[in-house]
């Protein structure tokens, strides 16, 4: 397998992953509350990834500390703040929308890219990001444009695209770590950072809001899932991704997970597929041809 059929390989398993983190969240939004949700999911990564991680941690300290600004910035942009905002925001609207308004990362992308990377946009990209978005409109609206412009009318669908943002920069700044940052130093570096920056937030949860979490097999298998398919998993997938194709490729994959949303929804949430959604998915996935140059598994002549 060459490295750009296995960098497709692993962002398609990352958007299914993390389709899953969304359904997963809006089941649970009545009964786990959200940064409590966000702080034990990345206290039981931190369990495993930080001890894994350890040696390399140590060996890139160093560097790190020469890079504080960048560092602290993204551990508070990924662990910290995009998966929280997510799940402020399915406590009010659907995980549908939210994997529907995740689509927006390659645009954000593509506006950040070039001011902080210089890197040129081709346009195929553009194209592919056209035709998919396109197609995330039609799910969205099944079939009646009129019905879209209701979506961000809802204050759940802001915090999205808060969460939307930030992980758009988060990946666009990965591309400045200098060389020798990377893999399980960087993960149990950021993961460590995001633990901080949600303690403060946890506590104001939990004793001045008062919502406590409440430990439950819900909790348990939700914290499970969170932590080693939606997390260690993912975000190292991601992560290895990035440094393959680039940031701007890579968010294109980011349209799969309304499609792997879909069928999850339907399957564990019980929402109804309507032919719309069938046909954004379509769109969806040629999005993804065009942008890619050729079917993301195909074989190179």
């Amino acid at each position: 397998m060459n490295s750009h059929r296995a960098a497709y390989l692993l962002l398609t398993l990352t958007a299914l992953f993390w389709a899953g983190n969304f359904v997963l969240a809006r089941a649970v939004h009545n009964s786990v509350p959200p940064v409590g949700l966000a702080f034990w999911r990345w206290f039981a990564v931190a369990a495993f990834v930080v001890p894994w991680g350890l040696p390399e941690l140590r060996a890139q300290w160093p560097l790190m500390r020469r890079h504080p600004r960048l560092m602290l910035i993204l551990g508070l942009l990924s662990v910290g703040a995009f998966n929280t905002l997510i799940y402020v925001g399915v406590q009010t609207t659907t995980a549908v929308n939210a994997l529907l308004l995740i689509s927006a990362i390659p645009v954000f992308i593509l506006l950040l890219a070039p001011p902080l990377l210089g890197n040129p946009l081709l346009p195929r990209q553009t194209l592919g990001v056209i035709i998919s978005a396109a197609g995330v409109l039609l799910v969205l609206s099944h079939g009646r444009l009129a019905a879209f412009g209701s979506l961000l009318q809802h204050v759940g669908s802001l915090w999205v695209l808060a969460g939307v943002f930030s992980w758009a920069l988060y990946s666009v700044l990965l591309r400045r770590l200098p060389q020798g940052i990377g893999g399980r130093g960087l993960f149990a570096a950021t993961v460590l950072v995001g633990l901080a920056v949600l303690l403060p937030f946890y506590l104001f949860e939990t004793f001045v809001q008062h919502r406590p979490v409440h430990p439950s097999g819900t909790l348990l298998i939700s914290v499970a899932y969170l932590a080693v398919f939606a997390s260690i998993l993912a975000y190292m997938f991601w992560n290895k991704a990035v440094g393959m194709v680039g940031a701007e490729r890579a968010g294109v994959f980011i349209h799969l997970m309304p499609a792997f949303g879909l069928i999850l929804s339907a399957t564990l949430l019980g929402e109804r597929i309507s032919p719309a959604d069938l046909g954004g998915l379509a769109l969806i996935l040629a999005g993804l041809f065009v942008a890619a140059g050729r079917l993301p598994f195909a074989r190179r002549a």
